[in-house]
């Protein structure tokens, strides 16, 4: 899963994150609209052991609570890693686009 965006309650300790599913069955020309780590250095600092298609389809807000979330062995946090700040920003730019698109074929153009 990948952490897209965190979203709090002000006044209170509560948090949602968004949260978009991954796999390892990258499916290149048939969902080449999804967000893509496959760089060795970007796989290391997401904690990502092999190249990874995040389906921007599958998307779910979840609260950010213990009842959701566990560490894996070994790790002290349920985040395993980070995309680096050109990722992110490639990340936003694909779900701006995606967003624009659908948009626009709401709208019929």
């Amino acid at each position: 899963m990948l952490n897209a965006a965190v979203y709090a309650t002000d006044g209170t300790d509560e948090a949602e994150v968004q949260l978009i599913y991954g796999t390892t069955q990258l499916k290149l020309m048939q969902r080449r609209n999804d967000f893509f780590v496959t760089n060795a250095a970007e796989m290391d600092s997401c904690g990502l052991h092999k190249a990874t298609r995040f389906d921007l389809d599958k998307v779910a807000w979840i609260p950010w609570a213990s009842e959701w979330f566990d560490c894996l062995t070994g790790y002290s946090s349920p985040i395993i890693g980070h995309l680096s700040q050109h990722s992110t920003k490639l990340l936003q730019y694909q779900l701006g686009r995606r967003q624009a698109l659908r948009q626009q074929s709401l709208d019929g153009i």
